[in-house]
């Protein structure tokens, strides 16, 4: 997810100080060095626009998406949508499908679909995956063997009393 704004952000930063190195030179043309300054202004404003709008908007943007597993939920804000925190029940879920790419073996991120009876949820930019899956199925078959025992007791009971 920040591979491409810390790239961009290389990039710019090469080509910025290039231009500025070049404007610092004796032997401009003539018409280049009467507007030396001006052109080092605007080629700092245009770098700290870029940097903004490149770099730090989609840092931004990560650092405000949460994904949260809990006992019982899967709490979720995406990049898109940074005020609304939606969640999905575990025992709502019929499969978790988690999908990486071979350029991000190291951390192992990727995209997961949460598959719905109703449809499915896709969660972008998740670190390590693979990992959080495993977590999310050992969470879901923890919750269903929960409430296996609770309902086998109450129909046990209930025959009692008859």
């Amino acid at each position: 997810m920040l591979f491409q704004p810390l790239t961009a952000f290389l990039l710019l930063t090469v080509l910025c100080t290039f231009v500025l190195g070049y404007l610092s030179r004796n032997d401009l043309s003539s018409w280049l060095s009467q507007n030396a300054g001006l052109w080092q202004v605007v080629t700092l404003v245009l770098y700290g626009v870029l940097v903004l709008i490149w770099c730090v908007a989609p840092w931004v943007r990560w650092l405000r998406s949460r994904i949260v597993l809990t006992t019982e939920r899967i709490f979720f804000r995406s990049s898109l949508n940074p005020g609304k925190l939606q969640s999905v029940g575990l025992f709502t879920i019929r499969d978790l499908i988690a999908y990486t790419k071979k350029q991000n073996s190291m951390t192992r991120a990727g995209t997961l679909d949460i598959v719905l009876s109703h449809g499915y949820v896709r969660l972008a930019h998740i670190p390590s995956v693979p990992y959080f899956r495993t977590l999310a199925i050992e969470s879901m078959a923890n919750l269903r063997n929960a409430r296996i025992p609770a309902q086998a007791e109450a129909s046990n009971s209930e025959g009692m009393g008859q």
